[in-house]
Parts: C-alpha cells; structure tokens; sequence
C-alpha cells in the first residue's frame, strides 16, 4: 500500500465513500452507454434521411454509407486515444477524427431543406461526438493521475472568502495541495501563509547579512556569503536567542499610562496657544512656595544703590517632590514664557526712591532678520546678551520671542536654539577658564 493509500484509508469514512464512488462510475457508465446509443440513432436517422433526400442513394445502400461516417469520427478518436496512452501525441489522428465530425454534422445540417429539422440532427450529431470525447479525456486523465503524471486534485476553496479575497494566497495553496495530497483545504492555507512568512523572513535576513558583510569585505565576498549561509538556520538561532522580555519591556514602556498622560498633555499645549499663560502659571507656582511677589520686593533705597550693575538672575521654579504634573512642567516651564506675577491681598506696594531708568526699546537689525530662524536667535543673542549674562533659558528665550516679535509656535522652536547657544557659550567659558589656569600654573618658559 502506497503512502497516499494509506493515508486515505486512515482517514474515518473514507472506505465507505470509495465504495459509494465506485457504484455511481458504474451507474454512470450506463446511462452514458444508454445514452450515447440513442444520440447516434437520431443522428444516424438524420444522415439517413438527408442523403435518401438530397443525394438520391437507396436507402439499403444510405444506412451503411452514413454509418461509416458518423462512427468514422468515433473510431479514429478511439485510436488517437490509444497511441496517447502509450505516449505518443497522436495528433494527426485527432485532427482527423474532429474532421470527420465536423462533415458529418454539416451534412446533417446541409441535406434538410427544413433548418428546424435540420438544425436538430446536426445537433444530435455534435452532441454524440462531444459525450464520447469528454469521456475519453476522462479515463485519459484518470489513468495520468494513477501513474502519478498528473496531480491530484486539489480541494474546493471559497469563490469570495478565498479566491476573490486573498487570490494570490489561494493560489499559493492550491500548488501546495497539488505538491502534496495530503493537504487538505485550512491546512494547505495554514502552508501557505507559513511559506509567505519564510520567503519575507530570509529576504530580510538576506539582505542584513548582505549588507554586514559587504561593509567588511568586497560585494562579491558577500553574495556568496548569502548564497553559502543557510538562512533558514539563521533563523532558527535568531528565534532561539530571543530577548521577548526586553522587547516587551521596551514596548511596555512607552505603553506606560503616565507616559501616555503627559505626552497628550504636551500636544493640547501646542495645540492650544490661548491656554498655555494659565497651565505655565500653573506648571510654575508652587503651593508651599511664597507668593512671587515677595521674592521680587525691592529692598530700601540704600540697599538698592550699592547693588550690583548686573540684573539678579530669577530663580527657576523648583519642582515639588509630590506635583501631579510629573515630569514635564519644569520643561514646558522653560519653554513657555514666565506668568505675569500677582500681587496678594493685603500687601501694599513697596516704593521707593530710587529713579529706575526706563529700558531702551530693542530694535533687532536688519542682519539679524535674515536668514533662518535659527541664525536669527543666534545673532541676536550675540549682539544683545553679553557673555557673563545670568539669565536662564527661559529668561533668555522671552527676550529673543519680545526682540524679534515671534509667534507662540516660533517661541517654542526658538527655545532650543537659545538653549544650544547658551551650551556653547558655556562651554567656550569654561574652556577660556581652563586655559588661564593652565597658564597661571605652567610658567612660561624664557
């Protein structure tokens, strides 16, 4: 017993519809016997008639004659048929058989004046070759599949839910059942789809390793690296060594519901310039803290004029340790301009006489309104901000947006370029110092 014989009897039912199957060949063979035996009287009848009619031949003589030709078409088939089972093409004969068909139903339709009539026995005709030629190609293709020159046939998918859906797939499958029989229509599908996943996975491990190697060696050296390395294995290892828990991690982290809270946060303050004064006013105050108007009291007249030249830096806001705003407040807090601070009840106004000059009204030049937005907030730093100046960020960003007139969405962007530029003039600074020292601590040599 063959493999796929086997594995039809495993399978529960199986015997019982080969037997069923069995009898309904038998059953058919019949009716198409019975049948075919009737189609080639009426024809035999209309080649009878049509040449007592029209060729004027004696009817002893007519019903051989039109015998001859109406089962000449039939026995030459039969004969193509025979040299096609031992391998030959047999095309002559079947040139000759279809030849000898089509005369014969054009006799039946040419020999009757009445084209009713006519028209019946020529169809008769035709129709009593086709039975036998479609039965005859059967037992051809029956006798291929037996002796494994023909695949087997492959399961009944779904018109709309397969082949209309997923066409190619479907497609796929079916080769996959013709390959191997014992597939049948969910589990060549289940193949397919595997077989698609393989061919995307080694093409991109392909062209990684492709691309690894040719960094190292020349090209050449690296497709024959693809072409010698087996790709599946490399997969299989890569599956084997797989971190899943840092993936999820990683995955999970930005997953994380307070991550989630603030970046939503951060949009609707872009998203929203009329809202942001009130949420950076609320980012920046601090409810254990002391009004801001009281940090930025001035002190007596005397106190005032010994100060230094230099503007006392503002104290950046200080983040409490339980704020529900999370990370992200001190952020926007340096990007937003500061809230206008207020006054509380109760508390006067404290005076002094102390004549404060009024501050001389910025006008940015026209070299610092060219180019990009970048170079602007650049060249305005340079010009108006002197290199010891103490403002922070958030100081320095209000004053360049009030210079140049910048939008809120141009604050926003011009805030990490004050910021670059406030890194490297820091870190020229320290450099500078650095260098002093060395010199101060190496004498100079004469």
């Amino acid at each position: 017993m063959t493999a796929p014989d086997a594995h039809r009897t495993s399978r529960p039912g199986i015997v019982e519809l080969d037997a069923d199957l069995q009898r309904t060949v038998r059953r058919t063979s019949y009716m198409r016997q019975l049948f075919y035996f009737v189609v080639l009287l009426v024809a035999l009848a209309g080649q009878v008639s049509g040449a007592v009619e029209a060729l004027g031949i004696p009817l002893l003589w007519a019903v051989p004659a039109v015998g001859a030709l109406e089962l000449g078409g039939i026995v030459v088939l039969a004969n193509a048929d025979v040299r096609r089972r031992l391998g030959e093409r047999a095309t002559a004969s079947r040139v000759l058989s279809a030849a000898i068909a089509g005369f014969a139903v054009a006799f039946n339709w040419l020999a009757h004046e009445n084209k009713l009539l006519a028209g019946f026995f020529a169809g008769m005709s035709a129709l009593g070759y086709l039975v036998w030629l479609m039965h005859t190609e059967n037992q051809r293709r029956d006798r291929l599949r037996a002796t494994g020159d023909l695949p087997p046939t492959t399961p009944a998918y779904e018109v709309v839910g397969h082949w209309i859906r997923h066409p190619w797939m479907t497609l796929r499958a079916k080769n996959l059942a013709k390959a191997d029989d014992r597939l049948g229509l969910y589990t060549s599908l289940a193949a397919a789809r595997a077989e698609k996943r393989k061919e995307v996975r080694t093409k991109a491990i392909a062209k990684v390793l492709h691309r690894k190697i040719r960094a190292a060696v020349d090209p050449t050296t690296a497709d024959i690296a693809v072409a010698v390395y087996d790709l599946d294995e490399i997969a299989v290892r890569l599956a084997d060594g797989a971190d899943y828990d840092g993936l999820t991690a990683l995955i999970a982290a930005d997953l994380a519901p307070a991550r989630l809270a603030s970046d939503a946060r951060v949009i609707s303050v872009v998203d929203e310039p009329a809202r942001r004064p009130a949420l950076t006013e609320a980012l920046v105050k601090e409810p254990a803290e002391e009004p801001a108007e009281e940090q930025l009291t001035l002190p007596e007249a005397p106190e005032v004029a010994e100060a230094p030249e230099a503007p006392v830096p503002a104290a950046e806001p200080r983040e409490p340790a339980a704020s529900p705003l999370g990370e992200w407040r001190g952020e926007i807090a340096e990007i937003l301009p500061p809230p206008t601070p207020r006054r509380p009840r109760g508390q006067s106004k404290v005076t002094t006489t102390v004549d404060i000059a009024e501050e001389p009204t910025l006008t940015p030049t026209r070299s610092i309104r060219e180019g990009s937005l970048r170079s602007q907030v650049h060249a305005a730093l340079h010009e108006h901000v002197p290199d010891n100046d103490p403002r922070d960020t958030m100081a320095l960003t209000s004053f360049v947006g009030d210079l140049l007139e910048l939008n809120d969405v141009e604050r926003l962007t011009a805030s990490n370029y004050v910021r670059t530029w406030k890194r490297e003039v820091d870190a020229g600074r320290r450099s500078s110092v650095n260098g002093r020292h060395l010199q101060d601590v190496v004498p100079t040599k004469r």
